[in-house]
């Protein structure tokens, strides 16, 4: 057996490229001199530097305000100005307005403006001629052209135009009335052109208690379309002994006769 070599021999004979992991033995002073300066740094920054924790800011509270409106005249009174108020559904527009046509027409007619008349223009049509057809091989048979039969022609449905409701605010849809009564007045072309609109307002059992137009104006269909509403049943509502909603009138074609005639 060789002769044992302590580590201490082998570090000390280790080339200069080994990496010693091992730190040396420090003196005691030079422990006590790094702790003094560190803790002396500490305590000048603990001295001179202050942190301000600032007070968190409170959030604002969301709040609202309702205003309750009551089933009488002056409850009515507010219900009709907020709507005729805001944007929808009683905004003024002038595109819809009755006279807007006859103020357009009298503006052109002080210009003394006409529109062009409408000159087509003829173009040649080109010769495009049918191909001729070859003949059929002689023994080969062909078979015969199909006659179309004659059409049946559907009898023709006398059409009349009818009113129709549609919701504009405080009821939907699938809560409109699906049965209306019969509209017995003639329905002339002044009487479709007209943008009306009504606020109805509704008993317990879906009768129609008051009806006014948010139309405005004097006009002759008028009183036949809320005489027409005033005879309308709506969903009845046991918990609501007087509400309010804002209902449109259009115009459709019904047939005259037979069981979709209104």
């Amino acid at each position: 057996m060789g002769k044992r070599v302590s580590s201490k021999h082998k570090r000390m004979a280790a080339p200069d490229w080994v990496f010693i992991w091992r730190r040396p033995k420090a003196s005691i002073g030079r422990q006590m001199a790094a702790t003094l300066i560190v803790a002396g740094a500490f305590a000048i920054f603990l001295t001179f530097i202050h942190i301000r924790v600032a007070s968190p800011v409170p959030w604002a509270s969301q709040r609202a305000a309702v205003i309750q409106v009551t089933a009488d005249a002056v409850g009515g009174a507010l219900t009709l100005r907020a709507r005729e108020g805001g944007p929808f559904p009683s905004r003024f527009a002038p595109a819809e307005w009755v006279g807007a046509s006859a103020l357009e027409q009298a503006a052109l007619d002080g210009a003394r403006w006409r529109p062009p008349a409408y000159v087509p223009m003829l173009r040649e049509l080109p010769d495009e001629r049918a191909p001729r057809l070859g003949l059929a091989a002689k023994g080969e048979a062909t078979l015969p052209k199909l006659r179309p039969g004659p059409l049946a022609v559907a009898p023709a449905v006398q059409l009349r135009l009818a009113p129709r409701l549609y919701p504009l605010s405080g009821i939907t849809v699938a809560a409109m009335p699906r049965e209306l009564p019969p509209f017995a007045d003639p329905v002339d072309a002044a009487l479709t052109a007209a943008p009306w609109r009504f606020l109805v307002r509704l008993n317990a059992a879906g009768n129609v208690l008051d009806c006014v137009s948010l139309a405005g104006g004097d006009d002759l269909g008028l009183a036949p379309l809320e005489v027409w509403l005033r005879h309308v049943s709506f969903n009845p509502a046991p918990d609501a002994p007087s509400r309010w909603m804002a209902v449109g009138v259009g115009f459709t074609n019904q047939p005259a006769d037979g069981p979709d005639a209104h």
